[in-house]
């Protein structure tokens, strides 16, 4: 038998597979909502949206679609958190924490602490990754990397302070 004429059997074998993951992942599928029908769970889904991308600079801007940007496979960490949603860094001033490119997981449900990353949403659209330290009173105070500095916002500014509980490098 020549290399041209050989098919591996392997190949043949999942062929009855394939067919019926391609029936399975369009079954009630769309682009707004993955299908988790069939051979699929959640842990298999890319089910997790991505909702923006938050600038890691001083100047923070986040856009914040209506639906998904994209989707994400969610982390077994965030399994059960319905309102979880990821977003990706834009800017450079948390490195080496976190890069232009990363993806960060955001748990709503989870309390900042001291120490611990957040995403940051404040009034107009911005958005920030710092390092949450405390709120002094009325003010938010956060940690920036790159350049080092503490930065302050006060109650009013902040529309909402969420734990970032994980991350994938870009």
């Amino acid at each position: 038998m020549s290399a041209a004429t050989y098919i591996p059997a392997k190949r043949r074998l999942h062929r009855p597979l394939a067919r019926s993951f391609r029936h399975d992942l369009c079954a009630g599928s769309s682009p707004s909502r993955p299908s988790l029908s069939g051979l699929w769970s959640s842990r298999f889904m890319r089910d997790l949206p991505v909702l923006g991308r938050a600038q890691g600079g001083s100047d923070g801007n986040i856009v914040m679609e209506d639906g998904a940007i994209d989707w994400a496979y969610r982390p077994t960490t965030l399994e059960g958190v319905t309102d979880a949603f990821a977003v990706l860094v834009t800017g450079d001033s948390m490195m080496p924490k976190y890069a232009v490119g990363d993806l960060v997981y955001v748990n709503p449900e989870k309390q900042p602490r001291k120490g611990r990353y957040v995403l940051v949403e404040l009034e107009g659209h911005r958005g920030l990754v710092k390092q949450f330290d405390r709120w002094d009173n009325d003010i938010l105070v956060l940690q920036q990397f790159n350049p080092a500095q503490e930065m302050r916002f006060s109650r009013s500014q902040v529309l909402r302070v969420l734990a970032i509980i994980g991350s994938m490098d870009a």
